[in-house]
């Protein structure tokens, strides 16, 4: 009983003050709800009529309002609200400078194979941009950089999942310092047409349900989709290996091209050493008959009379090389996903923000290289849930993973995660996020118990 105690106590402290600290900051969100919908509006809006569709648009974080996704750098092209820029004084003439910290600390309650274990996470950001037509006249163009430090546990090992219930843990080596994107984006033909080619995070651009919907008109923008911390969330776990992000960019080319109707075609080349075991975000360039190719469509629309934002993406991915199994090696691997989103409900129309949406992802593969090859997630969102905290979400996810049946790697036969979290913008910055998961059949091997976990997240933008 002892032990129990001091173990369960810690976590139960920091639950607690979590929600003191939300409950402390409700003063702070006392604000005209039509004022705080314009802010959205100001942070989500892009040049052009109608929904903006393609995954390599800009969207500038500077003017923050309402949730942020539960892993940023794995879905933002630029992190961070500049505050840091601010502070220097150097946020002009089209050069910004911000970022974003994130620590997770997580407690493995029970299951998994290490029931009781402590692990914790931090992931820093800094984040560097050049406007090539606010600073010397060149319509269209940015330059952009980022630089990571990352150092954290064994999180997701630690409860033997696969699919990962912390995206912020991937892999060794975690503590590593990396450029993590380095690039340059042109905009043509009346903004319909974007090219970006250097160092960066396809994650941002194909499959990635998480994005907001941005809207000319300021008043039917939503922020990010979800805020759930699993790592399926944010990259496919049929994708698992092969596709690069984070912490694991790559170097690359990305075309996309907005097209009538408010739908989008787009292409991605990349180098694929990220299936032949190197860690790309650490490296450079090689191109070495190792590619990855990945082709995506999609769609925005608005719904009934209320204009409710919905969204919906497909694509498809092909890796070259051989690539090493368990059971030998096979020449090359692909695969499709899909995913949509839809706003389902608001509060208050055009008001205020407040409201439920909902996702839904699938993914299927069927290479021996990838451990998932099956996948299927949805969640709910609901944003501005209880009075006076308009920019505060909660939320649930699940998702399912049916495995590759190779007896040489010995496998559970599916995995299944359920996550629940409220995300408390405690500050225009500041960000407090507890998350509760369960995962049902971790399928690292047979046999390992079902896992309770908390972890307790810090979003700090800079």
């Amino acid at each position: 009983m002892p032990l129990n105690f001091k173990l369960r106590c810690p976590a139960m402290t920091i639950v607690v003050c979590a929600w003191l600290v939300c409950l402390n900051s409700a003063a702070c969100q006392e604000r005209d709800a039509r004022s705080s919908f314009s802010d959205l509006g100001s942070r989500f809006s892009n040049a052009g009529n109608g929904p903006s569709s393609g995954g390599t648009s800009f969207v500038s974080p500077d003017t923050h309002a309402g949730p942020i996704a539960g892993n940023p750098a794995a879905t933002e092209i630029m992190t961070g609200s500049g505050l840091l820029g601010d502070f220097l004084g150097v946020n002009h003439n089209g050069f910004r400078v911000g970022g974003l910290n994130i620590t997770s600390l997580n407690d493995q309650i029970s299951g998994g194979l290490k029931p009781g274990h402590w692990t914790s996470n931090s992931l820093t950001l800094v984040d560097l941009s050049l406007d090539t037509e606010e600073s010397y006249g060149w319509r269209g163009g940015r330059w952009g950089g980022q630089f990571l430090y990352y150092s954290g546990g064994t999180t997701n090992d630690d409860a033997g999942t696969v699919m990962g219930y912390n995206s912020l843990d991937v892999t060794a080596p975690r503590s590593r310092v990396e450029i993590y994107q380095l690039w340059y984006r042109q905009k043509m033909l009346d903004d319909r047409l974007t090219v970006r080619f250097g160092k960066m995070v396809p994650t941002a651009d194909f499959n990635n349900v998480v994005r907001s919907i941005p809207f000319s008109d300021g008043a039917y923008n939503i922020p990010a989709v979800s805020s759930a911390i699993l790592t399926p969330l944010f990259v496919n776990p049929t994708q698992l290996g092969i596709m690069p992000g984070y912490y694991n960019s790559a170097f690359g080319a990305t075309t996309a091209l907005t097209l009538p109707l408010d739908t989008y075609l787009q292409y991605g080349w990349y180098d694929g050493n990220l299936a032949a075991g190197r860690q790309t975000g650490l490296s450079g360039p090689h191109f070495n008959g190792f590619n990855l190719h990945i082709l995506e469509a999609g769609a925005d629309w608005t719904l009934g009379a209320q204009k409710k934002p919905g969204k919906f993406g497909i694509g498809g991915w092909k890796q070259t090389g051989e690539l090493a199994t368990a059971s030998g090696s096979v020449n090359g691997a692909d695969g499709m996903y899909l995913f949509l989103s839809q706003r389902l409900y608001y509060e208050h129309p055009d008001q205020s923000d407040q409201g439920i949406s909902a996702f839904v992802q699938y993914a299927a593969t069927n290479s021996a290289f990838i451990e998932t090859h099956r996948y299927f997630g949805c969640g709910l969102t609901y944003f501005g849930p209880l009075p006076s905290r308009d920019h505060d979400s909660m939320g649930v996810m699940a998702a399912y993973g049916k495995m590759n049946d190779d007896p040489a790697l010995e496998l559970g036969s599916h995995e299944l995660i359920y996550t629940t979290y409220y995300q408390c913008n405690v500050s225009k910055n500041l960000f407090v996020q507890p998350n509760l998961t369960y995962i049902d059949d971790p399928a690292q091997s047979t046999g390992i118990p079902d896992v309770f976990a908390f972890t307790m997240s810090v979003i700090l933008l800079f």
